[in-house]
């Protein structure tokens, strides 16, 4: 091989070393700005979790004041409670698969969320009561109601206005003598609704109109979609509506984060929100921890894991495939290593000089315990004489090399005896010094560089 060969070969492997770490040290970073923007979106939810179990806790309260049976469900003690916050939902699957809501939330300012796939309700059951007509409901109760079409914002919609005579939560009965005034007020209410429809979150407050009648909804005639949820009265969800599932699940709508808290005690369902917080909120603080953590990661990983990073993913011959090729550019054998700490001797100097020449030149291993030829003598050593080996090529290389090269130690089992593994990474300096004097790697030998080997390096680490 060419010097000039050399040269290039060199200059594309110091390159090459140098966008490796880069590139593991950004994957690095990258990866725990990830994990810290993950463990951020966590506590931000997990904040809400005192108001999840409230929730949770009154969703089974609220199961257990309805009892069911024989297709009809007594909910007067539920209806009844005034200390109970009631889940924003309950529904009751009947035999016939039917979804009665026995209760659903009215959007207003403070409570604007709704659960989407619960927004559809049952159009041909709204279209039943085009006259005043009583209704008595699963839960026991007693209901006029009364359903008109009208056109709103050029769009076509049914709406659902209902009254109860005969309901727990109410003091007193309707009288009979009563029941034609009650249906005039819902015609009369009706027609306001659909002259002057109120907003989303106004319909709790019943709005400008002021109404009497005890619930209403407003929903689009082709699509079945709620467009306004009224205080709660009898109705239906659409046939084949996707119902949570039990347990917990997240989900935005209005850029608005939600937890979802479904419990299911057949035949019934209590479904509550739980309003987590702006999605942009949770984001810009993701998008901050995520940032902020990358650039501390990056920073402090450019300063005390570059060494671990040039290590990482280097190739260097395994044992066998040393034995096949021999000592070279790569590989270097020795016999043994002085175990007196406090003695520097040849062997020493011969194993720091190969060290050296491997970081200037090109990623290498020393195998201590093979000789020349590549047989395997192995070491001597327990356990204590191991560590105490380790630590003294550590030290030797820290105190005789600068700067200190990226090194690896391990020891290796082979056939019944140990031998020691120095793997030798291409460091990202110019130049490695073992006692002042720069070694490169030749062949099977390390030489001592000249003028015009040094200003090569330097001209490989400036280029």
């Amino acid at each position: 091989m060419s010097a000039s060969d050399a040269s290039a070969r060199n200059t594309a492997k110091l390159h090459f070393v140098r966008r490796h770490v880069d590139r593991k040290i950004l994957r690095f970073s990258l990866s725990i700005g990830v994990v810290a923007a993950l463990v951020t979106a966590f506590v931000y939810i997990v904040s809400a979790y005192p108001f999840v179990q409230r929730c949770e806790r009154d969703s089974w309260r609220a199961l257990s004041e309805i009892d069911c049976s024989g297709g009809t469900c007594d909910t007067s003690q539920f209806t009844t409670d005034w200390q109970l916050e009631e889940p924003d939902y309950v529904i009751y699957v009947n035999d016939t698969q039917t979804l009665y809501l026995i209760a659903f939330p009215a959007s207003t300012e403070e409570v604007p969320a709704h659960f989407p796939p619960l927004d559809y309700l049952d159009t041909a059951f709204i279209r039943g009561f085009r006259e005043p007509t009583s209704y008595n409901t699963p839960d026991g109760e007693v209901w006029r109601l009364y359903s008109r079409e009208a056109s709103v914002a050029e769009k076509k919609v049914e709406i659902l206005i209902g009254y109860a005579v005969k309901a727990p939560w109410k003091m007193l009965e309707t009288l009979q003598s009563q029941i034609g005034t009650v249906d005039a007020r819902l015609k009369r209410e009706a027609d306001e609704i659909a002259a002057n429809p109120p907003t989303q979150k106004a319909s709790a407050r019943g709005s400008r109109l002021r109404l009497s009648a005890d619930g209403f909804v407003v929903v689009d005639a082709h699509t079945n979609r709620v467009e306004v949820w009224g205080p709660s009265l009898p109705t239906f969800l659409r046939k084949g509506a996707r119902l949570p599932a039990p347990g917990y699940q997240l989900y935005i709508r209005d850029d608005e984060v939600y937890l979802v808290e479904t419990a299911v005690k057949d035949p019934l369902l209590a479904i509550s929100f739980v309003d987590i917080g702006s999605l942009w909120w949770l984001a810009a603080l993701c998008g901050i921890a995520f940032l902020g953590i990358s650039v501390l990661a990056r920073s402090l990983s450019r300063r005390y894991l570059r060494r671990y990073f040039a290590l990482a993913g280097i190739r260097v011959p395994t044992l066998e495939e040393a034995q096949r090729t021999g000592e070279g550019r790569n590989v270097e054998f020795k016999r043994g290593i002085s175990d007196d700490e406090a003695k520097s001797g040849s062997v020493d100097d011969e194993l720091l000089r190969s060290i050296a020449a491997f970081a200037n030149t090109d990623d290498g291993v020393v195998f201590i315990g093979v000789d020349d030829t590549g047989h395997v003598k192995g070491l001597e050593l327990d356990f204590k004489q191991r560590d105490r080996l380790e630590r003294k090529i550590h030290q030797l290389v820290r105190s005789r090399i600068k700067p200190t090269p990226p090194i690896q130690f391990t020891f290796e089992d082979v056939r019944g005896l140990t031998i020691a593994k120095i793997s030798v990474a291409r460091g990202e300096a110019p130049i490695y010094m073992m006692n002042g004097v720069i070694y490169l790697r030749h062949g099977s030998a390390d030489v001592q560089a000249q003028p015009e080997d040094l200003r090569r390096l330097v001209a490989e680490f400036a280029s």
